[in-house]
């Protein structure tokens, strides 16, 4: 396990690789995982296990504001394509290449994953997009995420947590005893995200349209994974976001909520290495 600091145009990322164990699998084999907002790097811990225990370096990172990646001290904004470039600009600074076997990404890491595609084809192998919340901002979701930063805002003034337990609810629906453990977790990863970092990413995830370039995406192969129970995002909209990819794969996860890395361990984690060693 390697931590190292990156500092990319005023942003000093932090970052974790993680090898497979000695002479097991192929270490030269890159998997970049980008989390989603609110949560933090450890989103992933059971799958980076999954993926180092089946020969894969991992390299995660924590996005901007969140976790140990603190938010810059100018009031800066960031488009997605930004964050795309930022974590094409992290594999380099980390592994000394540009090549990728693939990129992960759950809900704004979704998102990511698909434009990482877009833009850097000729750097990755396969693109595994999980919970992404559509291809284009949706509308209605730009209300939502101001109505979600006057509770953040709120809540720092009261010393409350209710966005908090309000996002981990919407991720985990339902009142399953045996997802009981993994909220807690959630929870604690929530929780180490900073006001100055949600309200970063909320105005990015408000600002991009990707519904016509999509369509380009020919030589990378991907795989777009939805949640049954996700109400961030229907399954529908994600088969559509397949369907305009050349030979992408579509699965929908029945029970999964918005986080399946987290929900659904070992159902995500044997879909994803099918995919990833096919």
């Amino acid at each position: 396990m390697t931590e190292k600091g990156v500092h990319i145009e005023g942003v000093d990322y932090y970052t974790l690789t993680e090898r497979p164990q000695s002479g097991n699998g192929h270490p030269e084999r890159h998997v970049l995982l980008a989390h989603a907002l609110m949560s933090n790097l450890h989103m992933y811990d059971q799958t980076v296990k999954a993926l180092t225990n089946a020969g894969f370096t991992t390299i995660r990172f924590d996005h901007i504001g969140h976790n140990n990646t603190p938010a810059p001290s100018s009031n800066a904004s960031y488009h997605m394509d930004d964050l795309t470039r930022h974590m094409h600009q992290l594999v380099e600074a980390t592994t000394g290449q540009k090549h990728l076997h693939a990129v992960i990404g759950c809900s704004i890491g979704g998102v990511l994953a698909l434009r990482y595609a877009m833009l850097y084809p000729g750097n990755v192998e396969k693109v595994i997009s999980i919970a992404a919340p559509g291809i284009v901002t949706p509308e209605p979701s730009k209300a939502l995420w101001s109505q979600r930063i006057e509770q953040f805002e709120e809540d720092s003034r009261s010393g409350g947590s209710v966005l908090c337990h309000a996002t981990v609810n919407r991720w985990f629906p339902g009142e399953r005893a045996e997802d009981d453990s993994v909220r807690a977790e959630a929870l604690s990863h929530v929780k180490t995200c900073s006001l100055a970092g949600y309200k970063m990413l909320a105005d990015t995830i408000r600002d991009y349209d990707y519904g016509d370039e999509v369509r380009g995406i020919r030589d990378v192969k991907c795989l777009v994974v939805a949640g049954s129970e996700d109400s961030a995002v229907s399954p529908g909209l994600l088969k559509d976001v397949a369907s305009r990819i050349v030979g992408a794969e579509f699965v929908r996860m029945e029970g999964a909520g918005h986080l399946p890395p987290m929900h659904k361990v070992e159902e995500l984690n044997g879909m994803m290495l099918a995919f990833l060693e096919g």
